[in-house]
Order: C-alpha cells, then structure tokens, then sequence
C-alpha cells in the first residue's frame, strides 16, 4: 500500500522474514525544498482491529543507541537499505506491519522539516 507524502517518497517492503526485510525507497516528484535524507532510526508498528496501528515493544532493556548517520535520497532515483529487526523487536509472528522512516527535507542548518514515510506489509 501506497502512503501519500509531501517529498514524493515511497516505500515498500521486499525480501520479508519474520525477522528482516529489504526496505525500498523511490522518489520521485513530490516538492522537496532541500536535500533529502535519512538515517539509522526506523519504528516497526503492528495492526490489530481493537487497536488500530501500535508500536511493536523492544526486546532489549535499556536505551537504544542508532547510528549518528545522513543518508542522502537521490532525486528521482530508488536506493535500498536491508532492515534487521531482529536484535531490536525480535521474531514477528503473522500479521499485518508497517516500518516507519523519517525523511528530512534539508535546507541549512535549523532550516529543514521531517516527515514520517511508512511503508506496509504482512508476514504470513
């Protein structure tokens, strides 16, 4: 499924295991102001009918440490990333999912706005 955004992103999910999957990402049009980017830090959310989408609990305690890194997302182009959600939410059993990202669109320094992408998928 296809979620509408602003900075003419789309994600979608590839090569998926219960613990992995290859998350795919294209843009293409939308009306970004800056540079694109990305980085480490993705959420991973589960949907039931009581409660509609919800994030997955860790299973490690403690604080999570994600990679000080920028992506950059090419205009116009796809690039893939290879999830392992493993370590972090362990096992998903069957059901419905989606991976979240957060894109910012990257003027200067201060000068930027982020947005949430999400890409679905199911596990069988």
């Amino acid at each position: 499924m296809t979620l509408e955004n602003t900075l003419g992103i789309t994600l979608t999910i590839e090569k998926i295991t219960p613990t992995s999957a290859t998350l795919k990402c294209v843009q293409s049009n939308g009306e970004p102001t800056g540079e694109l980017h990305t980085g480490s830090w993705y959420i991973l959310e589960n949907w039931t009918q009581e409660n509609g989408w919800k994030e997955m609990p860790y299973i490690i305690d403690g604080e999570i440490g994600w990679e000080d890194i920028a992506w950059i997302i090419p205009l116009n182009d796809t690039i893939e990333w290879e999830i392992d959600w493993g370590w972090l939410y362990g096992t998903m059993p069957a059901g419905k999912y989606r991976i979240g990202k957060e894109i910012t669109d990257f003027r200067s320094a201060g000068d930027y706005d982020t947005e949430i992408v999400y890409a679905e998928f199911e596990i069988h």
